[in-house]
Protein backbone atom coordinates (compact mmCIF):
# COMPACT_ATOMS: atom_id res chain seq x y z
CA UNK A 1 0.00 0.00 0.00
CA UNK A 2 1.15 3.56 -0.47
CA UNK A 3 0.74 6.42 1.32
CA UNK A 4 -0.16 9.42 -0.39
CA UNK A 5 0.54 12.65 0.52
CA UNK A 6 -2.85 15.59 1.20
CA UNK A 7 -2.67 17.74 -1.81
CA UNK A 8 -1.69 20.54 0.03
CA UNK A 9 1.43 18.79 1.94
CA UNK A 10 2.34 17.54 -1.51
CA UNK A 11 2.81 21.62 -2.75
CA UNK A 12 4.99 22.13 0.08
CA UNK A 13 7.06 18.87 -0.73
CA UNK A 14 7.27 20.44 -4.14
CA UNK A 15 8.11 24.23 -3.07
CA UNK A 16 4.82 25.03 -5.15
CA UNK A 17 3.64 27.58 -2.31
CA UNK A 18 5.31 31.11 -1.22
CA UNK A 19 6.38 31.13 2.22
CA UNK A 20 5.08 33.60 4.58
CA UNK A 21 8.75 33.85 6.42
CA UNK A 22 12.19 32.70 5.39
CA UNK A 23 15.84 32.73 7.40
CA UNK A 24 17.15 35.37 7.50
CA UNK A 25 19.78 33.70 5.59
CA UNK A 26 17.98 32.78 2.39
CA UNK A 27 16.18 36.55 2.45
CA UNK A 28 19.86 37.36 2.18
CA UNK A 29 21.19 35.22 -0.23
CA UNK A 30 18.08 36.27 -1.98
CA UNK A 31 18.86 40.19 -2.19
CA UNK A 32 22.62 39.35 -2.14
CA UNK A 33 22.99 41.68 1.05
CA UNK A 34 24.76 41.44 4.41
CA UNK A 35 23.21 40.16 7.83
CA UNK A 36 23.38 43.51 9.15
CA UNK A 37 21.31 45.23 6.37
CA UNK A 38 18.71 42.76 5.80
CA UNK A 39 18.15 42.73 9.71
CA UNK A 40 18.14 46.74 9.83
CA UNK A 41 15.73 46.70 6.69
CA UNK A 42 12.97 43.90 8.08
CA UNK A 43 13.48 45.85 11.88
CA UNK A 44 12.16 48.97 9.95
CA UNK A 45 9.26 47.29 8.27
CA UNK A 46 8.35 45.54 11.14
CA UNK A 47 9.01 42.47 9.62
CA UNK A 48 11.82 40.92 11.73
CA UNK A 49 10.92 37.77 14.10
CA UNK A 50 13.51 36.68 17.06
CA UNK A 51 12.59 33.57 18.44
CA UNK A 52 15.25 32.29 20.73
CA UNK A 53 17.15 29.93 18.22
CA UNK A 54 16.49 31.65 14.51
CA UNK A 55 15.56 35.07 12.81
CA UNK A 56 12.58 35.02 10.74
CA UNK A 57 11.85 37.71 8.12
CA UNK A 58 8.27 38.26 7.05
CA UNK A 59 8.23 38.35 3.37
CA UNK A 60 5.28 40.22 2.52
CA UNK A 61 5.61 43.15 5.35
CA UNK A 62 10.03 43.03 3.78
CA UNK A 63 8.49 43.46 0.11
CA UNK A 64 6.10 46.38 0.66
CA UNK A 65 8.97 48.13 2.64
CA UNK A 66 10.92 47.34 -0.24
CA UNK A 67 8.62 47.96 -3.28
CA UNK A 68 10.17 51.01 -4.81
CA UNK A 69 13.64 49.49 -4.47
CA UNK A 70 15.24 48.48 -7.32
CA UNK A 71 18.27 46.81 -7.74
CA UNK A 72 21.17 48.08 -10.29
CA UNK A 73 22.77 45.34 -12.83
CA UNK A 74 26.05 43.73 -12.25
CA UNK A 75 26.18 45.32 -8.54
CA UNK A 76 24.80 44.88 -5.23
CA UNK A 77 23.61 48.14 -4.73
CA UNK A 78 19.67 49.20 -4.46
CA UNK A 79 18.39 52.50 -5.35
CA UNK A 80 14.65 53.52 -4.76
CA UNK A 81 12.41 53.96 -7.74
CA UNK A 82 10.25 57.33 -7.99
CA UNK A 83 8.91 57.02 -11.66
CA UNK A 84 8.44 53.58 -13.64
CA UNK A 85 6.92 52.68 -16.83
CA UNK A 86 3.58 51.76 -17.44
CA UNK A 87 3.92 48.07 -17.91
CA UNK A 88 6.55 47.47 -14.36
CA UNK A 89 3.65 49.82 -12.60
CA UNK A 90 1.04 47.25 -13.67
CA UNK A 91 2.62 44.73 -12.40
CA UNK A 92 3.81 46.43 -9.35
CA UNK A 93 -0.06 46.60 -8.30
CA UNK A 94 -1.22 43.99 -9.55
CA UNK A 95 -4.12 45.94 -11.79
CA UNK A 96 -4.37 45.30 -15.22
CA UNK A 97 -2.52 47.98 -17.65
CA UNK A 98 -5.91 49.55 -18.93
CA UNK A 99 -6.80 50.35 -15.34
CA UNK A 100 -3.43 51.28 -14.49
CA UNK A 101 -3.04 54.31 -16.93
CA UNK A 102 -6.37 55.56 -15.89
CA UNK A 103 -5.90 55.37 -12.03
CA UNK A 104 -2.22 57.41 -13.26
CA UNK A 105 -4.34 59.64 -14.91
CA UNK A 106 -6.74 60.51 -12.70
CA UNK A 107 -4.40 61.03 -9.48
CA UNK A 108 -2.33 63.20 -12.12
CA UNK A 109 0.98 60.86 -11.91
CA UNK A 110 1.42 60.43 -15.46
CA UNK A 111 4.61 62.18 -16.89
CA UNK A 112 5.35 62.13 -20.77
CA UNK A 113 8.76 62.32 -22.40
CA UNK A 114 8.68 62.92 -25.98
CA UNK A 115 11.81 62.55 -28.58
CA UNK A 116 10.79 62.39 -31.88
CA UNK A 117 8.19 59.94 -33.18
CA UNK A 118 8.90 58.16 -29.64
CA UNK A 119 7.76 58.56 -26.66
CA UNK A 120 8.50 57.43 -22.93
CA UNK A 121 5.43 57.43 -20.59
CA UNK A 122 6.33 57.14 -16.54
CA UNK A 123 4.45 57.14 -13.45
CA UNK A 124 5.21 58.87 -10.49
CA UNK A 125 4.90 56.03 -7.64
CA UNK A 126 4.63 58.50 -5.01
CA UNK A 127 1.83 60.82 -6.16
CA UNK A 128 0.35 57.18 -7.48
CA UNK A 129 0.34 56.25 -3.83
CA UNK A 130 -1.10 58.55 -2.31
CA UNK A 131 -3.74 58.39 -5.09
CA UNK A 132 -4.46 54.51 -4.04
CA UNK A 133 -4.86 55.45 -0.20
CA UNK A 134 -8.45 56.76 -0.69
CA UNK A 135 -9.16 53.49 -1.81
CA UNK A 136 -8.63 51.59 1.59
CA UNK A 137 -11.26 50.37 3.23
CA UNK A 138 -11.74 51.03 7.23
CA UNK A 139 -11.29 48.58 9.87
CA UNK A 140 -13.88 46.52 10.94
CA UNK A 141 -14.42 44.42 14.10
CA UNK A 142 -15.04 40.57 13.60
CA UNK A 143 -18.43 39.47 13.99
CA UNK A 144 -17.01 36.44 16.26
CA UNK A 145 -13.66 37.63 17.55
CA UNK A 146 -10.90 34.60 17.97
CA UNK A 147 -9.52 36.44 21.40
CA UNK A 148 -11.30 38.53 23.79
CA UNK A 149 -9.29 40.30 26.51
CA UNK A 150 -10.13 38.90 29.89
CA UNK A 151 -12.14 35.78 29.24
CA UNK A 152 -9.92 32.80 30.02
Amino acid sequence: MVNQLNPTIRSYVNENVSKRCERIEEVCRQFDMSEEIIKALACSAGALYQLPRITLIYNKKLENYMKHLYRVPGTSKYVQKKYVRIGEGSIMYSIGHHRFIEMARAAGAVYKINEGTGGTVLISLDIFDDYMEQFREEQRPMKNPLWTQGKE
